[in-house]
């Protein structure tokens, strides 16, 4: 006789709930709030991604709203509805949430027009978009519903030739690569209730792999400066930077050094980048960024992270945090404690506090190979 499968739990009314037999769920329907206090709960779910403001003020007693997140292990899938809102992710938001993931969404319904990462773009019903949380973005929503994976970087960026490049990229609706990536994306999300875990897993995988072959064509087409860079070398000297965050000299000289390149090939590699001075400097913020929400022995001052990532002082640390993310040191890490009180044991069932977990449990995918 088959033992009974274990039943994961979701959220109804913030609390976990039996909802289905395969995977866990998170879920925050219309008919659970309404008016101005749905709006509120939507928004505080969804504020680890966005900051989100009502189109026009008035509008918060009409507003309804619903969330519904699936966890394959690999990567989240939301079918998500809202009333017309604004979106927008600057560098305080960016800052709070401290995760690199991309969003790659298919619109069901209506759309959004706006600035994303410096460009003007205006999506449709069935068109399909990327997302980069570490980049930017302002736009306006008209009422909508959208299904959105959740990618980790370190799954899509190394399958595409310019994951620099994605954030705002749009595969319209009535392209092939576009039609084929938004299909996928809703036959995922019906048949998600009866898989397994180990099923969902392994499509994650898979997912990823489609993803990058729909939008390689865009990209190639979109950013053909890009394109012909020499990819694998990029990557290669990317990775060998990460490792190295640490030592005090690394600079282009030491980059170059090691690889053969002169500081001219080295400039032309790096300039869609913004120069390699910039990259190392934005990749030791980030790091900074991420002690400072989560201290560690030995950097639990501002001092101490920034002589800790190659920074001379705490001013001048200061000042690059503050250009890349808005705010202060201080005022990072003061936030990031005030988050962690709101959500003490006593909101431990809260949707929020789910949602960020999640967004921070996910693990990297390999591609899906042959059976």
């Amino acid at each position: 006789m088959t033992p009974p499968r274990k039943t994961p739990l979701a959220m109804q009314d913030d609390v976990m709930a039996p909802i289905t037999p395969q995977l866990p769920v998170l879920a925050f329907d219309r008919a659970d709030l309404s008016g101005g206090a749905c709006f509120e709960r939507w928004r505080d779910i969804l504020s680890i991604v966005f900051d989100v403001e009502l189109a026009h003020r008035d509008d918060a007693n009409g507003f309804t709203g619903s969330m519904r997140t699936y966890h394959l292990g690999g990567l989240l899938l939301s079918d998500t509805a809202g009333s017309g809102v604004r979106f927008h992710r600057g560098g305080a938001t960016i800052a709070r949430g401290a995760i690199e993931h991309y969003l790659v969404q298919v619109y069901l319904e209506g759309g959004y027009a706006g600035t994303v990462g410096g460009q003007e773009v205006t999506m449709r019903t069935g068109d399909v978009c990327v997302l980069d949380m570490t980049q930017p973005l302002s736009t306006r929503a008209s009422d909508f519903r959208n299904l959105t994976i959740v990618v980790p970087r370190e799954s899509l960026a190394p399958l595409v030739k310019a994951p620099d490049a994605l954030h705002g990229l749009i595969l319209p609706g009535e392209s092939a690569m576009g039609s084929l990536l938004a299909d996928h994306l809703r036959t995922l999300h019906d048949q998600i209730p009866a898989m397994t875990a180990r099923e969902a897993q392994a499509v994650a995988g898979g997912t990823a792999g489609l993803v990058a072959a729909c939008l390689g064509p865009a990209l190639d087409a979109r950013e053909r400066a890009v394109a012909d860079l020499h990819a694998a070398t990029l990557a290669r000297i990317k990775r060998f930077i990460d490792e190295r965050l640490e030592t005090p000299d690394l600079d282009s000289d030491a980059i170059g050094r090691h690889f053969g390149l002169s500081r001219s090939s080295l400039y032309r590699l790096f300039e869609p980048l913004g120069g390699v001075a910039a990259h190392v400097r934005g990749r030791r913020l980030a790091r900074a960024l991420a002690d400072l929400v989560a201290p560690r022995a030995g950097r639990t001052r501002v001092i101490d992270v920034a002589l800790h990532w190659g920074f001379g002082s705490e001013a001048s640390f200061s000042r690059a945090f503050r250009a890349a993310y808005g705010l202060s040191p201080s005022e990072a890490r003061d936030t990031a404690d005030a988050m962690r009180r709101l959500l003490a044991p006593k909101d431990a069932g809260a949707a929020d506090r789910v949602l960020r977990h999640w967004m921070g449990s996910l693990n990297p995918v390999e591609p899906a190979g042959p059976a």
